[in-house]
């Protein structure tokens, strides 16, 4: 547990905590890297687990003025034979180095527990994100954060990348990549890197179908190499890979450095590379950090739209399945989302970024199957208002969840940020144009609870301002704000993709601001507005994109009547 370099003299200190894991911490790094430019008067802190930090030192250190470390594994493993009390004076310690800094904002951007109560333990001026407050009550004010943990933590219909989500929760100004590739990518070496693991067995394909895949990869690209990389835990896994016999004739070109590597020098690798193939994990942010492009295959419970590697032309591959994406607690014995991705998509969409040409939608519809397109979602990364979104590159037709995160997109960021986000109006199937048509019934029941939240707000406070107050009308009008809540719970069974709405308006009931009945209510009454402000763009914004789809549906029939 140490810094690596001084603490602060007068300057304005932020400090960031982050006690997630590697992909996380790189995450956090992009979302920073722009700060100390736009903010060289700043210091930067970060507060991570060391067996995640240490690791990626060399990447820390370039962005964050001080990197205090918490060895977790040291500070808990024995305390069951050594007692609570070196837990307790390991956290003490910490806490004491901590103190040393005289941090003027603590963001947690971890959402947990143990995250929340050590938000609270650390002496800060401001603290963002959640932490426990006197009386042990769970606080988060700020609205990103609250954005964040009601629809990351309780849904798929997020539509940020939690780099940007970080960057809003942090306050940094969106900027946008200077170059879509890096500088020097045709002096590169003419390799791919492939890790063809993950953190789970949900989200990575078995040996069999990578062999596949390198198999054709190197068949089709004489003069690349590959190199599979990975962790030491992931050593046996990649033998199983390269010493399969239909690989043998390409061994030459075929390296395995999986758990012989550290990250800075997988770094180094994967900088070298002009292609990085693999699941979502640690590497492939890695390899965003480097400027590397990248291919990634989404499978089950993995979120594109989240944790697709932040930078331009990034490539997502992610099956159509109707249980993708699930969640870790889900049971799935047959993973049929491993099955809807073709291994022969894969290598054709490898043969084509290897040129240094980007894809389009022409060349998917042309270069490959439809029986291979079928039931797969491709997705490139590009910038927009200066925050990343993903395009799908496959059909006019949009899923109905990526419809509702592009209404959520444009929702959030006016709402929030008082930004307009200009997209085209999503093209609607029958079933869609239905899930649209019962969302609209979901809006108008919010609004109107919305309403009738703000009036009995209202008639609280009026009745609180009377010469002769009443206790029993002040309840009575309690109750009805309590019902109201409880009907927008009822909502949310009969318009699951009014869910993140719905949810968000449960955390922000729940951080009201005051400590005292007036300001309560007040918070309460303003609440209910923001909600009614939501609900009435979304409403707007469906009711626009259906009509649209009237008018589209026509000119298609009317040509279809011609046709006839």
């Amino acid at each position: 547990m140490k810094a690596n370099s001084a603490t602060n003299s007068g300057q304005p200190t932020i400090a960031l905590l982050q006690l997630t894991r590697l992909g996380d911490l790189i995450q956090t790094v992009q979302a920073v890297q722009n700060f100390k430019n736009a903010h060289p008067n700043y210091r930067m802190v970060l507060i991570a687990r060391s067996q995640f930090a240490k690791p990626l030192s060399f990447a820390l250190n370039k962005h964050f003025d001080a990197v205090y470390t918490l060895d977790t594994q040291s500070i808990f493993q024995d305390h069951e034979t050594a007692g609570l009390s070196k837990s307790i004076n390991g956290i003490n310690s910490f806490l004491n180095e901590i103190k040393t800094e005289k941090i003027d904002a603590l963001i947690n951007l971890s959402f947990s527990k143990s995250s929340s109560y050590l938000t609270s333990l650390i002496p800060a001026v401001h603290k963002i994100g959640s932490f426990h407050d006197f009386n042990n009550k769970v606080q988060m004010n700020d609205k990103w954060s609250q954005i964040l943990y009601s629809t990351v933590m309780r849904g798929a219909l997020n539509p940020f990348s939690l780099v940007d989500l970080f960057k809003n929760i942090i306050g940094i100004k969106h900027t946008e990549p200077t170059h879509a590739t890096p500088a020097n990518l045709s002096a590169r070496q003419n390799l791919i890197v492939v890790h063809p693991f993950a953190s789970s067995d949900r989200k990575a394909w078995k040996a069999e179908k990578w062999v596949e895949v390198i198999y054709k990869t190197l068949k089709d690209n004489d003069k690349c190499t590959i190199t599979i990389v990975g962790a030491k835990n992931e050593m046996l896994k990649s033998h199983v890979i390269t010493e399969n016999p239909l690989l043998k004739q390409y061994s030459a070109r075929l390296l395995n450095v999986t758990g012989k590597t550290s990250i800075e020098e997988l770094s180094k690798v994967i900088s070298q590379a002009k292609l990085f193939v693999g699941h979502d994990s640690m590497v492939g942010h890695l390899a965003a950090l480097n400027s590397t492009p990248t291919l990634t295959i989404s499978l089950g419970n993995v979120r594109p739209h989240e944790t697709t590697p932040y930078q331009m032309n990034a490539y997502n591959l992610a099956p159509r399945t109707k249980c993708f994406p699930c969640f870790p607690s889900d049971s799935c014995a047959y993973t049929q989302c491993h099955h809807d991705i073709p291994y022969q998509l894969v290598s054709n969409i490898i043969k084509q970024l290897m040129t240094g040409t980007p894809i389009d939608a022409d060349w998917i519809k042309n270069a490959n199957s439809s029986f291979h397109l079928s039931s797969v979602n491709f997705y490139r990364s590009r910038f927009h208002n200066g925050q990343m979104t993903l395009d799908s590159l496959i059909g006019d037709q949009q899923d109905v969840a990526d419809i509702f995160r592009t209404l959520y997109r444009v929702t959030w960021s006016f709402v929030m940020n008082n930004v307009e986000e200009n997209f085209p109006f999503p093209k609607l199937t029958p079933s869609s144009h239905r899930d649209l048509l019962d969302a609209m019934t979901g809006l108008q029941h919010l609004f109107e609870l919305s309403e009738f939240g703000q009036k009995y707000s209202r008639y609280i406070l009026e009745e609180i301002s009377s010469s002769t107050p009443s206790i029993s009308k002040i309840k009575e009008y309690s109750k009805k704000i309590d019902e109201i809540d409880h009907l927008q719970a009822m909502v949310q069974k009969t318009s699951p993709y009014l869910a993140p709405i719905i949810d968000y308006f449960t955390v922000r009931k729940g951080n009201l601001f005051g400590e005292n009945i007036v300001k309560l209510t007040e918070s309460s009454y303003y609440c209910f507005e923001e909600n009614a402000q939501l609900t009435s763009v979304m409403y707007e914004l469906i009711q626009n994109t259906i009509a649209e789809y009237k008018i589209t549906g026509s000119k298609i029939n009317s040509r279809s009547d011609l046709n006839k």
